[in-house]
């Protein structure tokens, strides 16, 4: 399973486990070999996963069913996850065709890491902090903005409300995340493979 989280201390964490193919041939009593569909389309691929969202070793949610998500997207997801990793991008929105969740990564400069520190140092403390910081220079810092669509797990009903974490991570967080996530695509193996 590929677990997004910054530390292992009071850490907040998504986790996506990649599970196997959806295989509508088989399941559909339909003719589990073909690779088209019926209008000669490409069959469509779809990857079955399960998710889960916590703090430390306390789970706050976990998938209730497997899931599926289009091949595209998964794909999409590990390149933007790179991409961001590496600064070529400075921030991400994920939104599935299928959309069990939704996650928004962005990579902070000097000045919204400074003023979310020194805000956050204002509210414990209950005195201004007077920090300013206007540099524009990014840092090793995004903000991840992650939620699972409860409707769509309970039903086959996309509400687009669902819990949610907001937490940190650093750019290795997020390269990690997108190497395993690699990982597991590659260990489903071929859709095709073993079908005669």
């Amino acid at each position: 399973m590929a677990t997004l989280t910054h530390n292992d201390k009071c850490a907040c964490a998504f986790v996506l486990a990649l599970s196997g193919w959806e295989r509508y041939g088989t399941r559909m009593g339909g003719n589990s070999n073909i690779e088209t569909v019926s209008s000669g389309e490409p069959y469509t691929l779809w990857v079955e996963y399960r998710m889960a969202l916590q703090t430390g070793d306390r789970i706050l949610y976990q998938s209730q069913k497997d899931t599926t998500l289009v091949l595209e997207d998964a794909r999409a997801l590990i390149e933007n996850l790179r991409k961001l990793a590496n600064f070529e991008k400075d921030r991400i929105s994920f939104d599935p065709i299928e959309p069990d969740f939704g996650l928004n990564i962005r990579n902070l400069t000097e000045s919204d890491a400074a003023v979310m520190i020194s805000s956050a140092a204002e509210m414990r403390s209950d005195m201004p902090t007077g920090a300013v910081n206007r540099s524009m220079e990014p840092v090793d810092l995004f903000d991840v903005n992650v939620w699972i669509d409860h409707p769509n797990q309970v039903d086959r009903f996309y509400g687009g409300y669902g819990p949610g974490l907001y937490f940190f991570v650093g750019a290795n967080d997020i390269a990690r995340f997108a190497d395993k996530l690699q990982e597991e695509l590659d260990g489903l193996g071929s859709h095709f493979s073993g079908r005669k």
